[in-house]
């Protein structure tokens, strides 16, 4: 298997003209368990993550939070790695060193050399000064870490990064509020344009309330790099063909 790092993907996704596409696994999506709407996804995660490569995406994305979105990382994370050959991006509210050992002890126990195929999240506002720090511990775990903000408000906490992370993602939802709030792509081009007078040409992904391809161009219109999704795709009868939807969804339907 050819071991691809986040980055490297995207990128190349970008020279084949497609939509970088990081598809995302979450056992339970608070909003619709709060309306009683859903239990949580069983479905094994390495075949998800095999549809999910089938249908043209670029990374899996894997909420491995247990509380509130029911992640099962000890039992996902090798699935996702073994089944397919796509990096993995693993989100959790990770505030610590200890927290990041964790993720690699579970990574490398399948393999060290799965290591750069991983990313970890980290949100800018929970960490505050922390964040540099954590960066550096990540990287020296040979992993990448993926800064998500929420907007304008958090750039502060980029300014003074050096080097600024590669990966950026801007949340469309609260993660505060568990994303429980209305679902909508607040990326736009004058958004995207303040960003990048902070984070200049670090890969920038909105992440999340991506419902349909239409959606999906709105966000690569306005200057992303990249678009995360995830609720569409658990919710999908087909969730192959729903995937291959957002990667062309430059072609119009």
């Amino acid at each position: 298997m050819k071991k691809l790092n986040l980055v490297i993907s995207i990128k190349e996704a970008k020279v084949r003209r497609i939509v970088p596409i990081i598809a995302e696994i979450k056992r339970l999506i608070p909003k619709l368990v709060a309306d009683k709407a859903m239990k949580k996804d069983l479905r094994d995660a390495g075949e998800l993550a095999n549809l999910y490569q089938k249908g043209g995406a670029i990374g899996i994305s894997l909420v491995a939070e247990k509380e509130h979105f029911g992640g099962q990382p000890e039992i996902d994370i090798p699935r996702i790695l073994t089944s397919v050959d796509l990096p993995l991006l693993i989100k959790d509210f990770i505030t610590n060193e200890a927290r990041v050992d964790y993720y690699a002890g579970l990574v490398s126990v399948i393999g060290e050399e799965m290591l750069p195929r991983v990313s970890l999240l980290l949100i800018s506002h929970h960490l505050g000064d922390k964040l540099s720090r954590l960066i550096d511990y990540i990287h020296q775990k040979e992993m990448l870490a993926q800064v998500e903000i929420r907007g304008v408000e958090d750039l502060s906490f980029l300014k003074d990064l050096k080097p600024i992370p590669q990966l950026i993602g801007l949340n469309n939802k609260v993660i505060d509020q568990l994303e429980q709030g209305i679902d909508r792509v607040v990326l736009d081009k004058t958004l995207v344009d303040t960003c990048r007078e902070v984070v200049g040409d670090c890969l920038l992904i909105s992440s999340s309330a991506h419902h349909s391809p239409a959606e999906v161009r709105v966000s690569i219109e306005a200057g992303a790099d990249a678009v995360l999704a995830g609720t569409a795709f658990m919710q999908a009868e087909d969730p192959r063909r729903k995937v291959h939807s957002f990667v062309f969804a430059k072609k119009k339907e």
